[in-house]
């Protein structure tokens, strides 16, 4: 009986055991199928979190359910609470964990290092090792850069295209494939040293004569002095330029004087036609115009090294904007971390002691948010952190009163409202202030992502991510209301300034040339920092929801860069106020291709048609442009292939879409990119949301788009490009 006994409980036993083993199954439904009750197919990812596009995780928690569970895990955290504010508490008396001065400044920007032992500081968000054209060096972009997203854009249609056919590779015709720098060898030192400010043409280098001189730095007043920055007191330069002319034909050298004529003779230059060029340019690129004066600057400020002043400051901050025009984006990157370094030298980052006259005061203040813009503009261009801190409190905005104005050294009419020549800066100032915001608010954030996976890779964590920006729209648009109407561009048809309904603009006559350009640039400027901004919500891989927040950004990025293409397509065709302004190409160049990129990713959209028309007024602003530097031209031949590229995909995305709603298959085997010879290429075409491809297509297509349309904004390092810039150096030695 006993044994009778002991034989049943043990089939008892192992019938319970067999039970709790089949409630052990159940275990393994994904977390989001457990929340929500529903069967689990225990595929990766199942098909309920497929269909909802959310992230399919299996952590094997079980949820607390219970009134008792609920309490012990409140008791848990609340250990886990106390635990790590003990931690913090002790870490000030831990001399080894003090954050060392680089380690502080990056947290400070929203760029923290990352430690082994330490999961909960911040990780670098995705970027990419590019290695520029006829460069053997990579270097790093980040996830803000456009050539970041000319990567992703690259990809998506290296996977949608297939192309197995090679085509030709496509550079952009630069310094070096011109020959540009290609010169006469100096005939001797003597000889160098007397040309180079003299009429007579050199031997090896091309300089200005007094008369030329002063026509280039003429045009600075009207141009870079009123619209990028008023760094320079004009009154002190002209009695500066006076003095350096003391033997009547030869100038006393001055980098100030050199880096302001190396702007204006590229800007000059880059206005005329290519064949009214002359020799200034020695038949050559135009981006390089003034090269010879900038070397020679660039001499000169290497003595002013340990002991910096106010014009050491400026002509960093200048040299930095020439070399953007001209495309050095990595020199410019340099250029601009030199004058962070100078700014604080020089103490720029205090407020200005009260016992400085106000003119002294005032010009400070605009050289120190000089370099706040300067610094912001490399950082999102690169996608590189920014250098400057935002942990300590800023000096005052620069004043644009009348008064300010008056003893600003610089004589422009008031322009109404009580506006001045000033306030163009002032509020150019707040509006980097706040996209400054909003770009470290966004990119400082903990997404909840596992290892390799990006923001684009969930459309949840995308949408939180939009929530982020959505917050900074409303901060923009109150930067528009405070903008003063003297600073706005009037509209056609009632239309509003600053907005992107669409509306042509109404380019008043009778205005000083400086005032049109200042209202046109601080509208490009609005738009082009939107676009920065709102692009990381055209995903490539999962596509937000319709009626998203990051469905809503995604058209607001497409929005303002559809106004950059018709604003700077009808000021190019109606005036003269951006001929010659690279600043303008680069902002119509990523606007064309944020906007390609929203073609691809939104074939269907109410937008899509608005946006392809913008496209084809970018190629008309780069054919443009391009009869005066060369740049500008590849920029249009580029943009013409990628054309035919999309039209290709949104044609059969068409085709799909009426086939399913007429219950029939489609044939992508019969369509064909319009002057190609193909055979069944298209006929294997995965869908748009597939991961698999074949990896030889890569360099048929990806790489290839990817390398000829970055390097509309890479050029090489100027030891490749000026290979005698070392001889030229050791004949100006003596300077």
């Amino acid at each position: 009986m006993m044994a009778f006994e002991t034989h049943t409980s043990r089939e008892d036993g192992q019938k319970l055991s067999q039970r709790r083993q089949k409630r052990a199954q159940v275990a393994r439904a994904c977390d989001g199928c457990r929340l929500r009750r529903t069967k689990c197919d225990n595929q990766t990812p199942c098909s309920n979190c497929a269909t909802r596009e959310q992230l399919c995780s299996n952590s094997g928690a079980l949820k607390a359910s219970t009134l008792a569970q609920a309490t012990e895990e409140i008791e848990t955290l609340r250990r886990r609470v106390k635990q790590l504010e003990g931690e913090l508490n002790q870490r000030p008396k831990d001399q080894h964990n003090l954050p060392t001065p680089g380690e502080s400044s990056l947290s400070a920007r929203g760029f923290s290092p990352r430690h082994d032992s330490d999961d909960r500081v911040k990780q670098y968000w995705q970027g990419i090792q590019l290695r520029p054209a006829r460069s053997s060096n990579e270097i790093w972009l980040g996830p803000s850069s456009l050539q970041f997203f000319i990567q992703r854009l690259g990809t998506f249609l290296t996977l949608n295209l297939q192309q197995a056919h090679s085509t030709q590779r496509l550079l952009p015709i630069s310094a070096s494939d011109n020959q540009l720098l290609n010169r006469p060898t100096a005939r001797s030192h003597e000889n160098s040293a007397r040309r180079w400010s003299i009429g007579e043409p050199p031997a090896e280098g091309v300089y200005l004569n007094p008369i030329q001189e002063e026509y280039f730095i003429n045009l600075f007043w009207q141009t870079f002095h009123t619209a990028l920055f008023p760094i320079v007191d004009e009154s002190q330069f002209k009695e500066h330029y006076q003095s350096l002319w003391t033997g009547g034909k030869e100038r006393a050298p001055s980098a100030l004087v050199d880096i302001i004529i190396a702007m204006c003779m590229q800007y000059g230059i880059s206005a005329l036609p290519a064949d009214a060029q002359g020799l200034l340019v020695e038949g050559q690129d135009a981006l390089v115009a003034g090269r010879w004066h900038y070397w020679r600057g660039q001499t000169l400020l290497s003595y002013e090294l340990e002991s910096p002043s106010l014009s050491t400051l400026q002509c960093h901050l200048l040299c930095a904007a020439y070399l953007c025009g001209g495309s050095f984006h990595n020199m410019m990157d340099n250029a601009v971390s030199t004058a962070v370094r100078t700014a604080y030298m020089l103490g720029m980052h205090l407020d200005p002691p009260s016992n400085m006259s106000r003119r002294e005061r005032g010009i400070r203040s605009r050289l120190w948010w000089a370099v706040y813009i300067m610094d912001f503009k490399v950082g999102i261009k690169l996608g590189r952190p920014f250098m400057l801190r935002d942990s300590h409190s800023m000096p005052c905005l620069p004043d644009d009163s009348l008064d300010a104005a008056r003893t600003s050294g610089s004589m422009f009419a008031p322009i109404g409202d009580n506006a001045t020549w000033l306030s163009f800066n002032l509020h150019q100032i707040k509006l980097y202030i706040k996209a400054r915001a909003a770009f470290t608010s966004y990119y400082d954030q903990d997404l909840p992502l596992s290892t390799g996976e990006t923001v684009w890779d969930d459309s949840s964590v995308l949408e939180a991510s939009a929530e982020v920006l959505a917050q900074h729209v409303r901060s923009l648009q109150d930067w528009v209301k405070g903008v003063p109407d003297a600073l706005k561009l009037n509209r056609q048809n009632n239309g509003t300034p600053l907005s992107t309904d669409g509306t042509s603009l109404l380019i008043e006559g009778f205005l000083p040339l400086w005032l049109q350009r200042q209202r046109v640039l601080l509208e490009l400027t609005y738009h082009h920092l939107s676009v920065n901004l709102y692009r990381p919500m055209i995903s490539f891989g999962s596509k937000p929801q319709p009626g998203s927040v990051a469905e809503d950004i995604a058209m607001r990025c497409a929005s303002h860069a559809i106004m950059i293409s018709k604003i700077t397509q009808q000021v190019l065709m109606e005036s003269s106020i951006l001929d010659g302004w690279h600043e303008a190409f680069h902002s119509q160049w990523n606007a064309a291709m944020s906007l390609i990129g929203f073609i691809v990713v939104y074939p269907h959209a109410s937008l899509t048609g608005e946006a392809r028309a913008a496209v084809d007024l970018a190629i008309t602003v780069f054919d443009g442009l391009g009869t005066r530097f060369a740049v500008a031209a590849d920029a249009a031949k580029i943009t013409r292939e990628l054309c035919v590229k999309v039209d290709f995909l949104v044609n059969r995305s068409r085709l799909r879409l009426d086939s399913l709603d007429f219950g029939m298959g489609s044939d992508d085997a019969s369509i064909q990119l319009p002057g190609e010879v193909t055979s069944n290429v298209f006929a294997s075409a995965p869908d748009e949301r597939s991961n698999a491809f074949n990896a030889e297509m890569i360099p048929a297509f990806g790489s290839e788009f990817f390398d000829m349309a970055v390097d509309i904004d890479f050029w090489n390092d100027p030891g490749t490009l000026w290979p005698e810039f070392d001889d030229l150096v050791a004949h100006q030695g003596g300077f």
